[in-house]
């Protein structure tokens, strides 16, 4: 990697090198034949960072971290973010009439939506969520909506904050669609601020572990849209992220792939769904688990206008019920901690909660299962359970600064930033330099507009991050290390 040949290719070498450090780092897989393209791009990347070959580049690479700004650079030259408005109308119609309509229906009572488009390039498919829900739910402003947009390219992220599009980006789109959300500009169109204000966008490499997490506001979604990903990843990390996503859904949440990427030996955690021509994931409730049943629905009508209430579903009958379990009651023995902590390994939360419920004196001890408790419900998507959960721990120990920021991940989930940060700030009062605290309350106040204080509070999380070991990971913060919270304060803060 020596010598920059005259039409910048890369020996096969260099090819296997670079694919290497790429998949090991990113995830991605570069076929070979993008092999040209990639060589052109990596030259380039040389040669504007004052490199004499591929070789220093290469080592550059290899021991600098992935959400650096040489990554950024190498990696917005090969991912091809190329996405529009409504992409796959199949795939849309299925949401429009089938599967929104029924998240919206159970979703009814607590009026709470959370979707994530994961590898969201420059925007497109978020926002088209977020046009989607304003036609199909009449009462929106009376609804907590999260739609998290993630990406690895901060390129795309930064087109897709500012919502500014071309006129090819609404190939799919109708004109009164462009109207009704947009204001143009020259060759321009600008998403209206209403639809803008329900995305929050945010870096996250899917190739890394970091999800589900609190931290990451990757629990308990109810819709996962993850669409020519995998074209990019290999077979087991594809399997891997499947998983990992599992764990980021609700109880009978829903994921959606590309209609190329529907291998059914890497969702083993989920029932196939079909939807008129689409197929969709829905995740195995503990009953699911031991036989798939049918549930498919009739074709979508292609030009009947959407209902805001879910259309019939076809399911089996019920099973007869089973007779009642008589038990005698819970009671809680001399160990009662020990008996709970039992329980809670096998998630019998309900056995736990009973003897917690019992237990005398120790309230640390006591606090700390309840807080235990209360991190799993969340992680599970259980918000209620795990909001009871955690107030009973800060009745235990109201002065425990862990406990005010588990409140505030949770009411976060729950759609309420005012509890998240009055619960934030008054865990930085007990503690001034909670690290996870001031990172969440960074991420709040950067929702909510606010981009002095994201800052202020950014810039002491980075200083406290700093001071850490790169790769130690900081309590409260889901197992992320001190140098991923860096770097993700980084492009926070650059977004702010």
């Amino acid at each position: 990697m020596n010598h920059q040949n005259e039409n910048n290719r890369l020996s096969q070498g260099e090819f296997l090198l670079f694919h290497e450090l790429l998949l090991r780092r990113t995830g991605m897989q570069i076929t070979s034949r993008r092999s040209q393209e990639m060589g052109r791009h990596l030259w380039r990347v040389a040669a504007q960072r004052g490199m004499a070959n591929l070789q220093v580049l290469y080592e550059r690479l290899d021991e600098t971290r992935t959400e650096s700004d040489l990554w950024d650079q190498v990696i917005s030259g090969l991912t091809i973010g190329e996405t529009y408005f409504f992409r796959d109308s199949s795939q849309f119609e299925a949401l429009r009439f089938h599967l929104l309509p029924e998240i919206i229906k159970r979703r009814r009572g607590e009026r709470r939506l959370r979707l994530w488009s994961a590898g969201c390039a420059s925007g497109e498919e978020p926002y088209s969520l977020a046009m989607l829900l304003t036609e199909i739910i009449p009462d929106l402003d009376r609804w907590s909506i999260s739609i998290l947009g993630t990406d690895i390219n901060k390129e795309s992220l930064a087109r897709a904050r500012r919502g500014r599009y071309k006129k090819w980006s609404f190939r799919q789109v109708g004109p009164d669609m462009v109207r009704r959300f947009f204001t143009q500009e020259n060759d321009r169109f600008e998403l209206h601020l209403r639809i803008k204000s329900m995305v929050n966008f945010t870096y996250l490499n899917l190739s890394e572990d970091n999800y589900p997490s609190l931290m990451t506001n990757t629990c308990a979604m109810d819709l996962i849209l993850c669409r020519n990903v995998a074209i990019y990843l290999p077979d087991e990390q594809v399997q891997a992220m499947v998983r990992r996503f599992a764990g980021c859904l609700t109880q009978s949440g829903w994921l959606m792939v590309a209609a190329t990427e529907t291998d059914p030996r890497g969702f083993a955690d989920f029932i196939t769904r079909n939807m008129g021509s689409a197929a969709v994931y829905q995740l195995r409730s503990s009953e699911e688990n031991q036989a798939q049943t049918a549930w498919d629905l009739e074709a979508c009508p292609a030009a009947k206008e959407p209902e805001p209430i879910a259309p019939e579903i076809k399911t089996p009958p019920p099973r007869p019920a089973a007779p009642p379990v008589l038990r005698p009651p819970l009671t809680a023995g001399p160990d009662v901690l020990s008996q709970a902590r039992r329980m809670m390994e096998t998630d019998r939360y309900q056995s736990a909660r009973c003897l917690l419920e019992q237990a005398k004196g120790n309230r640390r001890g006591t606090s700390n299962l309840w807080l235990k408790g209360a991190r799993r419900l969340a992680n599970l998507g259980k918000l209620a359970e795990a909001s009871y959960w955690c107030e009973k721990s800060l009745e235990a120990e109201p002065l425990s600064a862990e406990g005010h920021h588990c409140r505030a991940l949770i009411a976060l989930e729950e759609g309420n930033p005012l509890l998240a940060g009055d619960h934030l700030r008054k865990a930085l009062y007990l503690e001034p330099n909670h690290l996870a605290a001031h990172f969440s309350l960074a991420t709040l106040y950067r929702r909510m507009g606010e981009s002095q204080k994201a800052l202020l509070h950014g810039r002491q999380a980075i200083r406290l991050a700093s001071s850490l070991p790169p790769e130690q990971s900081v309590p409260e913060a889901d197992g992320l290390a001190a140098g991923r919270i860096v770097a993700m304060l980084r492009v926070l803060l650059d977004a702010a």
